[in-house]
Order: structure tokens, then C-alpha cells, then sequence
């Protein structure tokens, strides 16, 4: 009955350790998630400079 039993688990831990292995390479979807939030934060940033710089052109333009 133990023999089964360490069996079991040593089986269990294999199939743990085999999924963990597993999950080192990242997939297509996963590389392709990081290159959309590297894009949507370069976007961000360029949208928030460009309202700086409108705003500071109607603050120029509010001043005359």
C-alpha cells in the first residue's frame, strides 16, 4: 500500500515539475500581449506630450 502511495506522489511531483518547466517559454499570445502594452504606453506618452504642448500653446494664445 505505501509503494502505491509514494508512487502517486513521486508521479504527482514529476507532473508538478514538468509543468513548471513548462511554462518558462513565453507563447505567440503572450509575446504578442507585450509588444500591444509596450505600444499602448509609447502611445500614451506621445498623447500626454502632445497635450502639453497644447496646452501650453493655449495658454500662450490666452495671454495675448
Amino acid at each position: 500500500m505505501k509503494v502505491k502511495e509514494n508512487l502517486r506522489l513521486i508521479g504527482i511531483s514529476m507532473l508538478f515539475v514538468c509543468g513548471l518547466t513548462a511554462c518558462d517559454k513565453p507563447g505567440p499570445a503572450e509575446t504578442a500581449g507585450k509588444k500591444i502594452d509596450q505600444t499602448a504606453g509609447e502611445a500614451s506618452k506621445k498623447i500626454g506630450e502632445a497635450t502639453d504642448e497644447i496646452g501650453k500653446k493655449l495658454g500662450k494664445q490666452g495671454e495675448k
